[in-house]
């Protein structure tokens, strides 16, 4: 009898811990921040897109798209599907300014928020950023800038034009060879935008048949950068 009762009173602190983490672990998940992108009310694309990449890691993608859906309260799979929506909810509520998420407070579903936020948001104020975007990359030269500095920020706001594409193609050719004529028109841009001192690779690219891609562009193009700034010393930058 004693040994039952001391392996009894043994077992108990384990229990204890294991409760206790797996309330520090649910506890964790719903404090976490998702994303750096805080939803605003004028950021859904960005808000959506780093919101569904660090769910989607998580697994948990499936309970935004619906494919998991609620169950009866008398399944055994209530509990767990109730957990895992709750941590899902507190992610997007707590990825959101706090006058945004009060109104989303009262939504019994992960997919709920996830719907309404997009119904509220998504069409509010697009065009007018994609216009903004594109006016800045349509002003947007080498300057002062290295042609490291002035590729980066290229890249920035050709993230944010891909966040507005939502072309779906059937035909997988089709999709290359948009992605391909998208790639020529940013290698044009790219060197467009560079100055005068770098007039001479500029012009040995736009001559190579077929066009180098985009990445080897700027790789010969910093190159060159970096041989005019050791023959000519820093000034060579200049436009």
């Amino acid at each position: 009898m004693s040994n039952k009762t001391d392996s009894s009173n043994s077992d108990s602190p384990k229990a204890d811990n294991n409760e206790r983490e797996n309330h520090d672990q649910n506890t964790s998940h719903h404090s976490q921040i998702i994303t750096g992108h805080k939803l605003t009310g004028k950021n859904f694309l960005q808000w959506s897109k780093s919101v569904m990449i660090f769910v989607s890691g998580k697994g948990k993608d499936d309970y935004l798209t619906g494919v998991i859906t609620k169950p009866a309260t008398s399944d055994a799979e209530y509990r767990k599907w109730k957990i895992e929506n709750n941590i899902v909810m507190s992610w997007l509520l707590n990825s959101m300014d706090n006058d945004v998420s009060e109104n989303f407070l009262l939504y019994d579903t992960a997919k709920e928020i996830w719907d309404a936020a997009r119904e509220t948001f998504s069409t509010t104020n697009n065009t007018a950023e994609l216009f903004a975007v594109e006016g800045f990359l349509h002003d947007l030269r080498q300057g002062e800038d290295s042609v490291t500095q002035y590729y980066t920020k290229l890249s920035r706001l050709w993230q944010q034009v891909d966040l507005f594409e939502n072309d779906v193609y059937e035909n997988p050719r089709d999709e290359a060879t948009h992605k391909k004529n998208i790639e020529k028109k940013r290698i044009f841009k790219f060197l467009l935008g560079l100055n005068r001192n770098l007039d001479e690779v500029r012009g040995r690219l736009m001559a190579i048949k077929p066009l180098p891609t985009l990445r080897e562009a700027v790789s010969e193009v910093v190159r060159e950068e970096s041989r005019r700034k050791v023959m000519l010393g820093n000034d060579s930058n200049n436009v």
